[in-house]
């Protein structure tokens, strides 16, 4: 039996902030252990979903954005890939 060494993120919290734009989404990633990570990528929850599994396999994803010209598009995409989120007023998100 092979027993794989790969990185394994089971049961941690990854802390996911999204700046939403209409083509793309700056992401920002912390892990629980403090781990800051800054990326860009083409607006979809698909392509989170895949970073997230690649870098961050078996976490528990929890993420916010700010709620603006997408409404809760964005909010509906992302649960429908097991990513929790919270919709957030932009006013209410410090800089």
């Amino acid at each position: 039996m092979v027993q794989s060494k790969g990185i394994n993120f089971d049961g941690q919290n990854i802390y996911i902030g999204i700046d939403v734009h209409l083509k793309t989404w700056s992401v920002t990633i912390i892990t629980q252990s403090g781990y800051k990570k800054k990326h860009s990528q083409r607006s979809s929850a698909k392509a989170l979903f895949e970073h997230l599994k690649k870098h961050y396999p078996n976490g528990n994803y929890l993420s916010a954005y700010e709620a603006g010209f997408s409404g809760f598009s964005t909010y509906y995409s992302l649960l429908d890939f097991g990513i929790e989120c919270l919709p957030v007023h932009a006013a209410d998100i410090s800089t």
